[in-house]
């Protein structure tokens, strides 16, 4: 009955014209069309007659992600009648913190946005944006201020890591499993890397009966990256266990005290 009443119900779509808009609506050019609506919003109509920026574009030139943080000052000037206010400004990428005065800015009167770009972490070919945003213009961006440049990688290759386990580098050292529902099984990933000149195999042989443990793949090569995989089987875990618990996971196969290769891992249940 179910498959016969789909049938009826797609017939009847592509018979009212309903079925093409909406495979119109989430087609891969339209998907991409949003999403670039998103990371690449227009500008509202005459901009330039509200805020004038004295220049939307500058470059950095070429830094390292061992250099520090550096600003970049963009000066605009109220064009218009009346008074405006800079709401918020949002940034393509994470690299880039802004700043700006939440004062009122006058006809006629200049302010500065200030842009900070971080290297550390963010090698390879810049080209950032910043949206501006006025009070009167929330949904609609009053200007685009750009930053192009180059970042060199940092003297450390293995930066991104910033937690160490002997040479296992590891984007973090702690596990959450925020949703481990009653009767499921709830799966987490730590992203690593092996920096030794060896490979590594990795293991965890004291676990909770309700736990396990591998690596994606079973051996990382040296200078390769890979997965520490951890799957929390909620249907197995104690009656009398709290809702929230944490634990460790003492890792084998690094050379390094068990208090310097340990993974804390918490669990929060929900039924």
């Amino acid at each position: 009955m179910k498959f016969f009443s789909l049938i009826r119900i797609v017939v009847f779509l592509v018979g009212t014209g309903l079925f093409g808009a909406l495979y119109a609506q989430n087609s891969p050019a339209s998907l991409q069309a949003r999403r670039d609506s998103l990371l690449n919003p227009s500008l509202m109509k005459q901009a330039e007659r509200v805020l004038r920026f004295e220049k939307s574009v500058q470059n950095i030139g070429t830094l390292t992600e061992d250099d520090v943080p550096v600003t970049y000052r963009f000066v605009c000037t109220n064009v218009s009648n009346r008074p405006l206010l800079i709401k918020r400004a949002t940034s393509t990428c994470s690299c880039v913190t802004v700043g700006f005065d939440s004062k009122e800015l006058l006809p006629g009167k200049q302010q500065v946005v200030n842009l900070t770009f971080h290297p550390k972490n963010h090698p390879g070919t810049i080209d950032t944006h910043v949206f501006v945003y006025l009070s009167s213009s929330d949904k609609t961006p009053v200007a685009r201020l750009t930053l192009t440049g180059d970042v060199l990688p940092g003297k450390d290759e293995w930066a991104r890591f910033p937690y160490s386990m002997g040479k296992l580098r590891l984007k973090q050292n702690t596990m959450t499993f925020g949703e481990v529902r009653t009767g499921h099984r709830s799966t987490e990933r730590i992203f690593c890397g092996n920096s030794s000149s060896k490979p590594m195999q990795l293991t965890a042989p004291i676990l909770p009966t309700y736990v396990t443990f591998h690596t994606e793949p079973a051996v990382i090569p040296p200078g390769g990256e890979g997965d520490i995989v951890v799957t929390v089987d909620a249907s197995l875990i104690p009656v009398g266990a709290k809702a929230e618990f944490t634990f460790p996971i003492i890792i084998e196969g690094v050379s390094a005290r068990p208090s310097d290769r340990t993974l804390n891992i918490k669990v929060k249940r929900i039924n």
